[in-house]
């Protein structure tokens, strides 16, 4: 369970400052695990003589809807993942920024309005996620904008698993934060959608984009962004509903329109950097996974 808070100094810490100690599995009241798979393998072994949780922010890792997962062949596994509220505001994944957020206007090529994308190429049914009939899932949809973005020469791709001749190079590496934000600098606009369309899932994605200086093009409906940002800031890829639509928006904005969208950008991720120093997002995740735990194995708050 990498880059969790029960692998972070932190997180164990804080377990440990609050009486829950870290033990191998049989010797374990209850056994965390972040796939279903995992968790359903030790349940097996296990049976009832354990208590079960998943616990996972990656929306993929568990696709339950519930908090509780039953089964008359197994022990009830309890969830806690990006549906059943591990996060509550916009903020847990907001980098920390070594410099305050300034407005960056890209006068000089402008009139040619390019567009980047960072993404592995991920398409087809496999990443189909259907809630209450409506699929949830954002990677075909950007995949498909991206791709009639490249196509007709106004989106450049950066990532892993294209066909041969679409990507122009690799964003991730080492230090990939940063050379994520050198490639922004080079272009107006980011095509940066989440994975997963749900609320509060807001990954690193729309802040990097206006730290880099690139109008974010998001998807806005259905989720919390906009108790973030105003109207008529970001291009919401929902108003659009169509790529060509989208591309022609962008073709024909005006100098005067992109600044104050990205004046508006820059005020939001001001505002926010101020909302993650009071709201303490990763201390509230904390907070919640402890008084589950504590409910699970029968603890008095």
């Amino acid at each position: 369970m990498l880059n969790t808070p029960f692998t972070s100094k932190k997180g164990v810490d804080f377990f440990e400052g609050n009486q829950i100690e870290f033990v191998e599995a049989q010797k374990s009241d209850l056994i965390i695990s972040g796939t279903c798979n995992k968790i359903l393998d030790v349940a097996l072994k296990f049976g009832s003589t354990k208590q079960y949780l998943i616990w996972t922010q990656e929306p993929r890792f568990s696709k339950h809807f519930s908090q509780e997962i039953s089964s008359p062949f197994l022990p009830k596994i309890n969830v806690m993942n990006v549906y059943t509220g591990i996060f509550s505001d916009n903020y847990y994944y907001l980098p920390c920024l070594s410099e305050e957020p300034r407005l960056v206007i890209k006068r000089t090529g402008f009139e040619n309005k390019k567009i980047v994308s960072l993404m592995t190429y991920q398409a087809g049914k496999k990443w189909r996620m259907i809630h209450q009939g409506t699929d949830i899932d954002l990677c075909n949809l950007r995949t498909e904008i991206a791709l009639k973005g490249h196509n007709i020469g106004l989106l450049d791709i950066y990532g892993k698993g294209w066909p041969n001749g679409i990507s122009v190079g690799q964003s991730r590496g080492k230090f990939w934060r940063s050379r994520k934000i050198e490639i922004l600098k080079k272009y107006s606009f980011n095509l940066c959608f989440e994975n997963t369309n749900w609320p509060y899932y807001c990954t690193e994605k729309i802040w990097d984009s206006i730290q880099g200086g690139c109008l974010p093009i998001y998807y806005g409906d259905g989720n919390k962004i906009y108790e973030d940002f105003p109207e008529n800031s970001f291009l919401d890829y929902f108003k659009f509903r169509n790529p060509d639509l989208l591309f022609d928006y962008i073709q024909d904005i005006r100098e005067a329109e992109f600044e104050e969208r990205m004046l508006l950008c820059v005020d939001a991720l001001r505002n926010a950097l101020n909302r993650k120093q009071e709201e303490q997002p990763y201390q509230k995740v904390l907070d919640r996974t402890l008084l589950r735990i504590r409910t699970i194995l029968g603890w008095q708050a």
